[in-house]
């Protein structure tokens, strides 16, 4: 049986939350600068989920072998079933853009990762679902993963090519500057290139060697001792990290691989950190953040991640627009409300998608993985 580790669920529900803030917090259009600073951050909650996502599908492989069909099914009916329906409400919530065929195709093929018009970063395209480029690159790193893991069985293994991963995005960056800049411009283009898979590809693979890492920290295992000594200071080293996050605020630090500065983005920074945290809380889970709570945030975090859109809108439109234009502290006491508003109702809204979409999703996979090894491959 494979066994479940709690950190991994609570993790999930911090990196949501990180991504509610950086888009509640600024509905208050004049945040003081210092807040809205720190607001910044939660972008890089996406980067924590790609941590988490790599060691919970590592943890998975290694303790419950597959075939890569059966990967490959389970994954699709985890993300399809909420994803497109959620695409389905937010057609009818916030119409907008074109939808051409070739971006539909490419929507439904989870394919839209290759070009800032598929993406889409280009202003006027049809979206999808808000915040979709982090399901994309989650996407194309699942259809990578089977190999990878094949491939990396080894401690050394994993860290060189994490490392080598580093390089290999500044040269995809380099080309795919030269080839979308003059077409679709510097903005649309250097958005897509933080966006797309050869620039996130490093932080999924800081969180395989944060699982090999595990492995060896485990009793009996070759780095037991030290294991030992990490997780008796495993609160301190939360804290350090956080702090660590946190100054990262002030780092003015490239968003794509950049030689003067070691080729290592402020994401991979970011994903650096979460990973040594994560590795931290799964040998000795901190009850101030691994606990039921969280924990059921972090269950649900994918309806979270794509209702908090719908939820900012509904406030929007609700609430009187002066609310949303107030300065100096009322400002940001304005934001800090508006962002548990947001946090509850995204919450409550997502423990339900949970059960009654994402849920029988999952137990659909199951069946179509069991018809799959019976022989036959439909599922009823």
């Amino acid at each position: 049986m494979l066994r479940h580790i709690p950190a991994l669920d609570a993790l999930r529900g911090v990196a949501v939350t990180l991504v509610i803030a950086s888009h509640a917090l600024p509905m208050a259009q004049n945040l003081p600068w210092a807040v809205k600073r720190f607001s910044n951050l939660g972008f890089l909650g996406v980067q924590l989920f790609f941590v988490v996502s790599a060691i919970t599908l590592a943890h998975s492989w290694r303790h419950r072998p597959a075939s890569v069909r059966a990967f490959a099914l389970r994954r699709i009916f985890r993300i399809a079933p909420a994803y497109f329906l959620a695409a389905a409400a937010y057609a009818l919530i916030l119409p907008g853009g074109h939808a051409g065929a070739l971006r539909i195709v490419t929507f439904v093929t989870f394919t839209s990762g290759w070009s800032p018009s598929q993406m889409p970063t280009v202003p006027g395209a049809w979206v999808g679902v808000p915040g979709g480029w982090s399901i994309e690159a989650e996407m194309a790193f699942y259809a990578l993963f089977p190999p990878l893991m094949m491939a990396l069985r080894q401690w050394s293994r994993s860290v060189a090519a994490c490392v080598l991963s580093l390089p290999l995005a500044w040269a995809a960056d380099r080309i795919g500057a030269g080839v979308y800049g003059p077409i679709y411009g510097s903005a649309a283009t250097d958005q897509f290139l933080y966006y797309w898979l050869p620039n996130q590809l490093p932080v999924f693979l800081v969180g395989l060697v944060a699982y090999e890492a595990m492995g060896r920290f485990a009793p009996g295992e070759r780095w037991q001792r030290f294991g030992q000594v990490l997780a008796s200071v495993a609160p301190l080293l939360c804290v350090l990290c956080l702090c660590a996050f946190l100054l990262l605020a002030f780092l003015p630090w490239p968003r794509l691989p950049q030689w003067d500065h070691v080729l290592v983005p402020v994401h991979v920074l970011a994903a650096l950190l979460f990973a040594m945290a994560a590795t931290s809380l799964v040998l000795r889970p901190w009850a101030v953040i691994v606990n039921r709570f969280v924990a059921m945030v972090g269950q649900a975090s994918f309806s979270a991640y794509l209702l908090h859109f719908a939820i900012i809108a509904l406030l929007e439109r609700v609430l009187p627009a002066w609310l949303f234009r107030q300065t100096g502290l009322a400002a940001a006491l304005t934001g800090g409300s508006l962002f548990l508003a947001v946090f509850v109702l995204t919450v409550a809204a997502a423990q339900v998608s949970y059960r009654l979409i994402e849920v029988p999703g999952i137990r659909l996979g199951g069946r179509a993985i069991a018809a799959t090894r019976s022989g036959s491959v439909t599922v009823s």
